[in-house]
């Protein structure tokens, strides 16, 4: 029976190691990811660095700041970092066809399908490992396991920048001292139960018998049961379609003013029909979603028969939808989004409604002008509004110049 070689591939601290790699100055510094430091939001990522410190990931900004007062902060840009992504991508999908695209900096392989190729699982590993490194200029952490659970739990033990490989029949001697923290099944509620059962280590799971851990969890106590046997039959799933598509951005300062929320939704439904036109994808749903300064959340959607794709055709469902949700409460907002959803991959043809190519054409034509001058070069009249309040920058996208915007 061949056993299944399935390795995790994980970025170091992906977005703070592509800003460190754009701007040789930050290397050795403490970098948060996320936005300024005086600003709401969370961290995306930060370097190793800034990880001494006690910051996190999802840790709120100003927290971040009392804890690294010194730290380095970047807002980032999603554009460069899905760039660095695709190429990371390109190759992993060199070595085998099957590739989970788990996040932007993390996937899983499964090698068993290739042993033709590689007289050594290891060696393949690792030279993948290294030629992502070479190529990016950045670290990855590998882990090699039988399965996607033991591959993960591996590269926890590679991190950082190094490789760590669980062989098939070791995984009980890899699996008894680790912390039953480190499974994925158990979250924090879950652990002060089993602490209090004196359950500090995966192989203390052992002597719990699996009726007595699904009295406990539920089925969740047969993940657990699993999962600290080293147990894993899920298959690799490789890249489908997705199943939504969305763009949302966070103010700096509540806004209240219709005009220029108008215009922020416009740029990002801009933004979305850019991705449905990338991916051949059309839109059977709208959505949009505003966020009060009370931090109440309000969703509105409509379906639509015929899917769509058109910047304009969605942009005024979704400026409708926005109108219905701002009059409804007149509160300044701190977040607004869009989405669509029940994508499909091709335009039927509708019968009463004559359909023309010049729409699709436009779109294709902005992408190209774009592709080559930034988007910034072609904005619609209603994103032009952003220009006398924002700095349109090509990695950053809009940047406010004024704090006179709020009520």
């Amino acid at each position: 029976m061949n056993r299944r070689y399935v390795v995790h591939v994980d970025i170091d601290a992906f977005f703070a190691s592509v800003e460190v790699l754009l701007d040789p100055s930050l290397k050795g510094k403490p970098v948060i990811v996320g936005g300024l430091p005086h600003e709401r939001g969370v961290a995306s990522t930060c370097s190793y660095e800034a990880r001494k410190y006690g910051v996190r990931s999802g840790m709120p900004l100003r927290k971040c700041f009392q804890l690294c007062p010194r730290g380095t902060f970047v807002r980032g840009n999603y554009r460069v970092y899905e760039a660095f992504s695709e190429k990371f991508f390109r190759v992993l999908h060199s070595y085998t066809p099957d590739v989970e695209e788990a996040s932007l900096d993390e996937a899983y392989l499964d090698l068993t399908r290739c042993r033709p190729l590689y007289p050594s699982f290891t060696a393949a590993a690792r030279d993948m490992k290294c030629r992502v490194e070479k190529e990016m200029g950045i670290t990855v952490s590998v882990g090699a396991a039988p399965n996607k659970i033991m591959a993960k739990l591996a590269t926890r033990m590679a991190k950082p920048a190094g490789f760590f490989e669980v062989p098939a029949g070791g995984e009980e001697n890899f699996l008894r001292g680790l912390d039953i923290s480190d499974l994925p099944g158990i979250g924090p509620k879950a652990q002060v139960v089993l602490r209090m059962l004196n359950v500090q280590r995966i192989g203390d799971l052992w002597g719990l018998p699996r009726p007595t851990l699904r009295s406990l969890f539920g089925m969740g106590g047969e993940e657990i049961y699993l999962q600290s046997r080293g147990i894993d039959a899920r298959p690799i799933v490789t890249r489908s379609k997705p199943k939504s598509v969305s763009r949302e951005t966070t103010f700096l300062q509540d806004l209240w003013d219709e005009r220029l929320l108008l215009a922020h939704l416009a740029y990002l439904c801009d933004r979305l029909t850019l991705a449905l036109r990338e991916d051949h994808l059309y839109a059977h749903v709208i959505e949009v979603k505003a966020r009060y300064s009370d931090f109440r959340t309000e969703i509105k959607r409509r379906l639509v028969v015929m899917p769509l794709q058109e910047m304009g055709k969605i942009y005024k469902i979704a400026e409708e939808l926005f109108r219905e949700l701002f009059a409804s409460s007149r509160l300044a907002l701190r977040l607004v989004g869009v989405k669509a959803a029940e994508l499909v991959k091709s335009r039927p043809l509708a019968l009463f409604e004559p359909y023309s190519e010049r729409q699709e054409r436009l779109g294709q034509a902005l992408d190209r002008v774009r592709g080559k001058y930034g988007f910034g070069s072609i904005l619609t009249v209603r994103e032009r509004m952003l220009d006398s309040v924002y700095d349109f920058e090509p990695r950053r996208g809009f940047i406010l110049k004024t704090a006179s915007l709020t009520k």
